[in-house]
């Protein structure tokens, strides 16, 4: 494969490699080729090199099937995290995917499961924490007055002192 040609296949299978607090996330949807998986996983492996991820999430909630050969990507592709360093949790199977990765003999002591993707980020330490969004601080100044404006009034701060 030449330069191009390798350049051109990684435009074409256009599967990001999401950061998200020191994890990675890769969604696996659509067909993926042969070429198209080889070119991800060197992403991929490139990321965890430069990024130190400390975790790796395969999301396959975007796959309908999965082939052996791309069954054998992905546990070649969590093997290889894991030599890295990084653990590797595949998430978001359906039962044929899971009866297909079984089938194929996949070696589950080298990644583990979860359901979803949030299970996935709490298997790999990422602990959710809900806070409060200042929606006011969000919103663009309005054009009249330089106060934010919401499509409607505020309310009232006067309390009914006759209740």
């Amino acid at each position: 494969m030449t330069i191009a040609e390798d350049d051109r296949m990684r435009i074409e299978y256009r599967t990001p490699v999401i950061r998200l607090w020191g994890r990675l996330v890769l969604p696996l949807q659509g067909d993926i080729t042969d070429d198209a998986a080889a070119a991800l996983v060197d992403d991929v492996l490139a990321t965890i090199r430069d990024s130190s991820a400390v975790g790796l999430v395969v999301d396959v909630t975007g796959l309908w099937t999965i082939d052996s050969h791309l069954c054998h990507v992905v546990a070649g592709l969590a093997a290889t995290a894991r030599l890295m360093g990084t653990p590797t949790v595949l998430c978001g199977m359906s039962g044929s995917i899971a009866i297909t990765l079984q089938t194929m003999g996949i070696d589950f002591r080298l990644l583990r499961t979860a359901l979803t993707l949030e299970d996935a980020l709490e298997l790999l330490g990422v602990e959710p924490r809900l806070h409060d969004i200042d929606f006011e601080a969000l919103a663009p100044p309005s054009s009249e007055s330089g106060e934010p404006s919401y499509g409607h009034s505020p309310p009232s701060s006067h309390r009914d002192t006759n209740a």
